[in-house]
């Protein structure tokens, strides 16, 4: 065995060089990450020749430390093999990580790469040694190294391709250095040498002794200046790096001054720890006072804490911080600012700083509140022009309710008296009358909607005889341009709930609208039921054959006082509210309206709304006005108007009175209520928005009232809704202004005739010809198919006289007579028996009761007319209502 040693000098000039090529190595591995493509691979190589060169130097001098007792000489192919050997594996670890990053599995895989290849450089360098005699290796000591130079390699790319400061990096180059020699010196302690001849000096008694020292020398030297001019370029290449970054910068800074801004920087934790000039500018702040958390001293209170919280949240996520604060200037002033910051990461992912800036938006946001209150000060007129305009809705239409009133009373009188000159002006009077009245109908409508004072009454019906009805009164106006109306109604349409009301005038709409713009052509009303996720819709598609239109006249098509375009209504007419009326409506039942159309090819409106609508039904405001009293005589029973309108208090007593009707009127619903209890009159008609007490008030205490509760209630107004007068106990409920036919039909089923003749028959056309003679002769007829109908109909009102088949289905008349004779003062109303069966003696024993028997047929028309006009006058046939005590 050889004893060997160390030349204490050589080995501290091989760490140095271990500690020299790795700190050249981190710097120029640093630069990879920011390089262009092209120029990385010219770091990636350079940092592979100073790594493996500067390794290979350190095993070199290494080698020449070793001293032993016997000359050593180095094969010059073998020795530039180890240096290629070196290079290369650390070429191909560095472009390895270059690609694929620092992450665990990338360096699990270039880490071990490269250690291997340092370590098969240490030992291909050994085996350049020409000693005299034997080398052998122990295996445990080997695997050490090997193990040694993986960890080494493992680590050095790690830290090569991470951002580092300076004192960092330096403090990596020794570790790394230090950790190479140790690989080197732990192969070299596995290596055992064996002379091939005894007594040889131990000191290298065949080479000089200034030979290795000489040589280590110079290998060092020559990797030093490699080493350094390799630090030059990269010092040169880190001036260009910086003179871009400041080009960056200055940038970068310019374009936050060009939107009145400044920019700041903090560390990784989010804290202030360089001086801010740009902050100091805005708030007047001291480095000492800013620096840390002291700048959300300078928010305002309000926004101070959500900004804190939001910044904190920011750094911990390591999210862009995005807020709106208030900061306070040096004068004293809150100004806006919108900030916004973001981390720069480092090449590894890790947060190593934030860089922010607030930009000045206080003139933005003046801007913006400007245009707030501007939009709501509108949307508040707006608003209050709603609001007028629906509580004006009584005051608006009450004029023109009493000139259409007056001038068919104009019309009766000029009628009567001959004057045939005038019914034509009044006749135009009226009708224009009438057209400016459905105008303001419509504007009301839509502001009442504006003004959210437009309600929603429910009402369950089925949706195919809605439909069928709906397309019945437009027929004929679909038909006046030579159309034709087409129904195409799905089987499954079932019931609905909603508003019945406003979805009959929206067809009505869209059916005269589709009518308005067709000749000669198909107005299709298609109604389908689809189930979804939110409920059942129904959708009514109206679809005409008519001019159409432009996507342009489309767009516009639902503002008001719109038509397609000014020919078209020059044309056509029309007031171009019908379609905003529809959509608000449409919008009231919680649905849709869409609309398609080309021109030539005719137009599709389709209105979709939910087939059950949730609704809450609030009665109608009252109304300041005056009160007024008004009376006169008559034969047919008292009638007690409650009106606060004196036009419409007149108006109505005129009518009444020339229907032979005795009237008082009271013009408030607390006078209306006294009359009530103090005269109990047979009718009692009732305006709703009145002052102090409203209708809907007046008709609840009526109904509440044991001495008021009977008498028959019709409500007359603008407001009296069918379904909430019912449902409060109404008889009957009227819209203004009055059709007068009709008011009259209803005084006729509940005055004093109680109902004029009921005509039980099932045989249609043996009613319709009663009711033809009948009329004709100054009768109101009701109708029943059977006895049961029979009997709601005498509940609802007391008949004059009953003409009574006896074979009928459900109830026959021998039935109905024992029910009849049951009801309190039902024995007293005359009753006239028709039959086409012969009448054996037992039935007539229970038809004992009647007035007559007439077999059909034995008798003519105008004789049963004669007889109804002779019992009708009997004094039995003045009797109070089967449903009065």
């Amino acid at each position: 065995m050889v004893h060997t040693g160390y030349d204490p000098a050589l080995v501290a000039l091989s760490i140095a060089v271990a500690v020299f090529a790795s700190y050249t190595a981190l710097d120029l591995g640093a630069r990879v990450r920011g390089a262009a493509a092209g120029l990385r691979w010219v770091w990636v190589g350079a940092a592979a020749i100073a790594m493996g060169g500067g390794i290979w130097a350190m095993h070199f001098v290494g080698m020449l430390a070793f001293e032993m007792g016997a000359p050593a000489a180095y094969d010059l192919g073998i020795t530039a093999l180890s240096l290629l050997v070196a290079v290369t594996a650390t070429a191909a670890a560095f472009g390895w990580v270059a690609i694929r990053g620092t992450s665990p599995r990338s360096l699990l895989v270039a880490g071990p790469l490269m250690g291997l290849g340092v370590a098969a450089m240490h030992y291909v360098g050994m085996a350049a040694m020409r000693v005299p005699g034997n080398l052998a290796y122990d295996p445990a000591i080997v695997a050490t190294s090997v193990a040694i130079a993986v960890l080494a390699a493992t680590a050095a790319l790690w830290l090569a391709f991470r951002r580092n400061r300076l004192w960092q990096k330096l403090v990596a180059a020794c570790i790394m250095g230090l950790a190479v020699a140790g690989m080197h010196y732990t192969g070299m302690a596995a290596a055992s040498f064996t002379l091939a001849e005894e007594g040889a000096h131990a000191a290298h008694g065949m080479v000089p002794a200034a030979g290795p020292q000489n040589l280590a020398l110079a290998v060092a030297g020559v990797t030093f200046v490699i080493l350094f001019l390799a630090m030059m370029v990269g010092s040169l290449d880190q001036g260009r790096v910086q003179r871009r970054l400041h080009v960056s910068e200055a940038r970068f800074r310019s374009a936050v001054r060009a939107v009145d801004g400044v920019m700041w920087n903090t560390n990784a934790a989010g804290e202030l720890v360089d001086e801010q000039p740009g902050w100091e500018q805005i708030t007047g702040q001291t480095f000492a006072e800013y620096r840390g958390g002291g700048w959300t001293r300078a928010l305002h209170p309000d926004d101070a804490e959500n900004a804190r919280l939001v910044w904190e949240s920011a750094v911990r996520t390591g999210t862009p911080y995005v807020v709106d604060q208030r900061v306070r200037h040096p004068d004293g002033d809150w100004r806006h600012y919108a900030v916004r910051a973001v981390p720069v990461h480092d090449s590894d992912g890790a947060i190593r700083e934030w860089v922010g800036v607030h930009v000045d938006v206080t003139g933005r946001h003046a801007y913006e509140a400007a245009l707030r209150e501007a939009r709501d000060a509108a949307e508040e007129a707006s608003r209050a022009k709603s609001r007028f305009l629906a509580n004006m809705s009584h005051e608006l239409r009450t004029p023109l309710s009493a000139v259409i009133g007056y001038a068919e009373m104009l019309e009766e009188e000029a009628e009567d008296l001959g004057q045939d000159t005038f019914l034509a002006d009044l006749g135009k009077i009226r009708a224009n009358a009438q057209h400016l009245l459905g105008l303001i109908n419509d504007v009301l409508d839509l502001s009442k909607v504006e003004a959210e004072k437009m309600d929603v009454y429910a009402e369950d019906f089925a949706v195919d005889g809605f439909a069928r009805d709906a397309a019945a009164t437009v027929e004929a106006l679909v038909a006046k341009k030579g159309n034709r109306l087409v129904l195409d109604l799905a089987p499954d349409l079932g019931n609905a709930r909603t508003d019945a009301v406003k979805l009959r005038q929206c067809l009505f709409n869209l059916l005269g609208n589709a009518a308005k713009f067709t000749e000669g052509g198909t107005v299709t009303m298609r109604i389908r039921r689809h189930t979804t996720a939110n409920g059942d819709r129904l959708s009514f598609a109206v679809a005409d054959t008519g001019i159409g239109m432009s996507p342009e006249q489309v767009a516009g098509l639902f503002q008001r006082f719109a038509q397609a375009d000014e020919t078209t209504t020059r044309k056509y007419g029309g007031t171009g509210l019908g379609l905003a009326l529809t959509r608000a409506f449409a919008g009231l039942m919680g649905g849709e309206i869409e609309v398609e159309s080309l021109v030539g090819g005719g137009t599709t409106f389709t209105l979709t709304v939910p087939a059950v609508v949730p609704v809450v039904e609030a009665p109608a405001e009252a109304e300041p006005a005056e009160r007024s009293e008004h009376e006169a005589g008559g034969s047919r029973g008292l009638v007690l108007v409650v009106d606060d309108e004196a036009s419409q208090r007149d108006l109505m007593a005129r009518f009444l009175i020339r229907q032979g009707f005795s009237v008082r009127t009271a013009g408030d619903g607390r006078t209306g209520l006294d009359l009530a209890r103090t005269l109990a009159p047979r009718v009692i008609l009732l305006d709703v928005m009145m002052p102090e007490v409203d209708g809907w008030t007046v008709l609840a205490t009526l109904k509440a009232d044991a001495a008021t509760r009977d008498i028959p209630v019709v409500m007359v107004s603008f407001v009296a809704d069918a379904a909430l007068s019912a449902s409060l106990g109404a008889a009957d409920a009227l819209p203004k202004p009055v059709d007068w036919g009709r008011l009259k039909a209803v005084l006729t089923r509940l005055g004093p005739e109680a109902g004029g003749v009921l005509v039980v028959d099932d045989d249609a056309g043996m009613r319709a010809r009663l009711r033809h003679v009948l009329e004709r002769d100054g009768w109101a007829v009701r109708e029943a198919g059977d006895g049961a109908e029979a009997l709601a109909r005498v509940h609802e009102a007391r008949p004059a006289v009953i003409l009574l088949d006896l074979t009928m289905p459900v109830m026959d008349g021998f039935s109905f007579l024992l029910r009849l004779r049951a009801l309190a003062g039902g024995s007293d109303i005359p009753v006239v028996v028709l039959s086409a069966r012969d009448i054996s003696p037992a039935e007539r024993s229970e038809l004992a009761g009647v007035d007559r028997v007439v077999r059909k047929g034995d008798a003519s028309l105008q004789e049963l007319a004669a007889e109804v006009a002779r019992l009708g006058q009997a004094p039995e046939a003045a009797a109070d209502p089967l449903s009065r005590p």
